[in-house]
């Protein structure tokens, strides 16, 4: 009867759940309403066609680019030479800034004039050394790429007029604040690796100069904390998919700048990131316990006791593997064992609700499964299980190979 009470009770969860994903309106999370689209209005310019080349890119790319970073919809008519632009007044004017820039690049430097003081609030400004300009850019500019894929950015280096300063060539980042700030600070790791003390002095983040609009929100800052070598590595993991993972489930744009660990976001967002860093690093040296009633970002599971292994995996793999699955951060809380009921806590934390409830029903299914193989039985050999996989020891251990420490795709 247990079991049926059990088995009805994650029926009706998923059902919730699946009603949550079909229904839900996710948009909204992002701030894209049909409120806020409805008044788009279109546009047109017209292109040469060495021009019309150079902003559609190889398969259309760099004109989804300047789409997804503007948030105006772009139809180029190669037979016509038309821009169609679509969106609204901000949206539009900046599609056709981005335009300028990008058609600049193709007949030689870029020049940005902000010496009117006038504020942009889409633009990010970083000061590269001239020795790491190169290794920003990558071969034929591929890593700069892959920075704008990841972040959603335009990015490229230009030549900057600002009030009251000199013109010099900085490079320039265009979106959204977070991701403009994700992307500033994968070129400070960049940066900071190759020329060491540039943005690091000590345990100080050195944050560079913020042209007239880009001060972002007042609740929005980077708070740091100091890795040790040991602590760096275990944190980073194998091509940095450790840091990957606590940034995902935090909503925190976590990223590594020398041996100081950045978060950047929201009071909320910081508070997740430094959390979830300090338990996952309590986790090299022993078990973590964490206090769970007043927070909003956790679902804790009962796993039976003979199943924490199973869910578990050797070092910690097959949680892994949920973790990636879903999106969360998971680890069994270090209070042990429930004698009464013998099960174990696993802590599944995200800041996505529906994250949460997927790492829930990918253990509970895992819960099932291990229990339908004791029913069957053991498979001929000695020892259960539990005994085969379950090395708790090495729970948690995240393999890395120090060589890959900065292969973070900047060769």
């Amino acid at each position: 009867m247990a079991e049926e009470r059990d088995m009805d009770e994650r029926r009706r969860r998923r059902d919730e759940d699946d009603e949550e994903y079909r229904g839900g309106d996710r948009d909204d999370r992002r701030g894209s309403t049909y409120d806020e689209r409805h008044d788009r209005t279109r546009e047109t310019m017209p292109i040469d066609k060495d021009d019309a080349a150079f902003v559609l890119g190889r398969g259309g790319s760099t004109k989804k680019k300047i789409a997804r970073v503007c948030g105006a919809d772009l139809e180029l008519n190669e037979h016509d030479l038309v821009l169609e632009i679509v969106g609204t007044d901000k949206e539009r004017s900046r599609a056709k800034d981005y335009l300028k820039f990008v058609m600049q690049q193709r007949v030689g430097p870029v020049s940005i004039d902000l010496s009117n003081g006038e504020a942009r609030d889409d633009l990010t400004v970083v000061d590269v050394p001239e020795d790491c300009v190169g290794f920003v850019m990558g071969n034929r500019g591929a890593t700069l790429r892959r920075m704008e894929e990841d972040w959603g950015t335009l990015m490229f280096f230009a030549q900057v007029n600002e009030q009251g300063s000199d013109e010099s060539e900085k490079l320039c980042i265009f979106g959204t604040l977070r991701a403009r700030r994700g992307a500033e600070l994968k070129v400070m790791s960049a940066v900071e690796h190759k020329h060491p003390g540039h943005f690091v002095r000590g345990e100080t983040l050195l944050e560079g100069h913020r042209i007239n609009g880009d001060a972002g929100e007042e609740d929005w800052r980077t708070d740091t904390m100091v890795l040790t070598d040991e602590n760096f590595s275990y944190a980073l993991g194998s091509k940095g998919s450790t840091r990957k993972k606590l940034a995902k489930a935090s909503g925190c744009i976590i990223e590594y700048v020398g041996r100081l660990a950045c978060f950047c976001g929201d009071r909320k967002d910081r508070r997740r990131g430094k959390d979830y860093m300090k338990w996952l690093i309590a986790q090299r040296t022993g078990s973590v316990s964490v206090d769970t009633e007043d927070r909003d970002d956790v679902l804790a599971i009962d796993v039976p006791t003979d199943s924490v292994g199973f869910i578990t995996g050797y070092r910690g793999e097959s949680l892994r593997r949920i973790e990636a699955g879903s999106g969360t951060f998971c680890f069994t809380d270090g209070q042990g064992e429930d004698k009464e009921k013998r099960t174990e806590r696993v802590l599944i934390f995200s800041h996505d609700e529906l994250n949460r409830r997927k790492a829930r029903r990918i253990i509970e299914d895992k819960i099932e499964e291990h229990k339908d193989i004791n029913r069957r039985g053991p498979r001929g050999g000695g020892g259960g299980y539990r005994d085969r996989y379950d090395d708790r020891r090495g729970y948690d251990r995240r393999d890395y190979d120090r060589r890959d420490y900065d292969r973070r795709d900047y060769d």
